[in-house]
């Protein structure tokens, strides 16, 4: 018996499922990344492997709440100017819009403590640690540094990552149909739509790295850093930040320090995410 899902059910179960997919199955490349962002010279052997997936668990745990806000939030904006005669493309870029404005309030928390979880710190090793640290450190206020950040980065990645894929792969369907599959059109769309949002977003994702992670600075995490620290000092906010890091960390090119690893997870993680998402979709919608 094939069960039906209603349409606002099935998105939010294909985001979810494609989701949580692309998180379990890239993670280690998303903790080197942190460790490059923040200069870390933090290096784990074979029997530390363990080690590149410090906050995996809580990812996992996050994606459930902030899929279901992203997920509904991009539905009914869809739904809603699904009359407006907008292309198809336009309608994922905006709708992502929507959903990534809404899920950041419940994202951003479980984001700041994976990023301390992943760096290594004693302190902040398990969820609980990291989290009684935090809050006893800021308070609620804590847990939502970097929101500014987070929006300045989630904001375009998601409106290139589903715009663009729809366009990429609307293209391919009407240029390769004999060719490619539709599975094959959405696993090469999503590779590219994954790589290029990857590197475009970089400059902001390593903004926000730093910002969730300055706090930091001057614990036991001191002799990780290149140069002997972790992060640079009181950064004010996303600006001052992007600032200094141009201005003391060697120019422009510094914004982009781990770009590399960003487009060698985004770019295949785009492809199981919407493999996964769209067979979802099929078999529920």
């Amino acid at each position: 018996m094939h069960l039906v899902l209603p349409p606002i059910a099935t998105e939010i179960l294909a985001g979810y499922i494609g989701g949580s997919a692309k998180t379990l199955a890239f993670y280690p490349l998303d903790t080197m990344t942190t460790l490059r962002e923040v200069r870390a010279k933090q290096r784990w052997g074979v029997g530390q492997l363990h080690r590149y997936y410090a906050g995996c668990g809580l990812t996992l745990l996050g994606a459930a709440p902030y899929a279901l806000i992203f997920h509904a939030a991009f539905w009914l904006c869809e739904t809603v100017l699904a009359d407006a005669g907008l292309p198809l493309a336009a309608l994922k870029f905006w709708a992502s819009i929507c959903g990534a404005i809404a899920a950041a309030a419940v994202g951003v928390p479980f984001e700041v403590l994976k990023h301390r979880m992943q760096i290594g710190a004693e302190a902040y090793r398990t969820p609980m640690r990291a989290l009684t640290k935090t809050m006893s450190e800021s308070g609620i206020r804590g847990l939502y540094v970097g929101l500014g950040s987070t929006l300045a980065r989630n904001v375009p990645y998601n409106a290139l990552h589903f715009g663009l894929f729809e366009l990429i792969v609307q293209r391919l369907r009407r240029r390769f149909a004999a060719a490619l599959s539709p599975d094959g059109c959405n696993l090469l769309a999503g590779a590219l739509a994954g790589a290029l949002t990857a590197l475009l977003t970089t400059p902001m994702d390593l903004v926000n790295t730093r910002l969730q992670t300055q706090a930091l600075e001057g614990s036991s995490l001191s002799n990780l850093r290149e140069g002997g620290l972790v992060v640079a000092s009181n950064f004010s906010g996303p600006i001052d930040a992007a600032v200094r890091i141009v201005r003391e960390e060697g120019g422009p090119p510094a914004l982009w320090r781990g770009a590399g690893l960003r487009v060698a997870q985004f770019g295949p993680s785009a492809c199981v995410f919407f493999f996964v998402y769209s067979f979802v979709k099929r078999v529920f919608g």
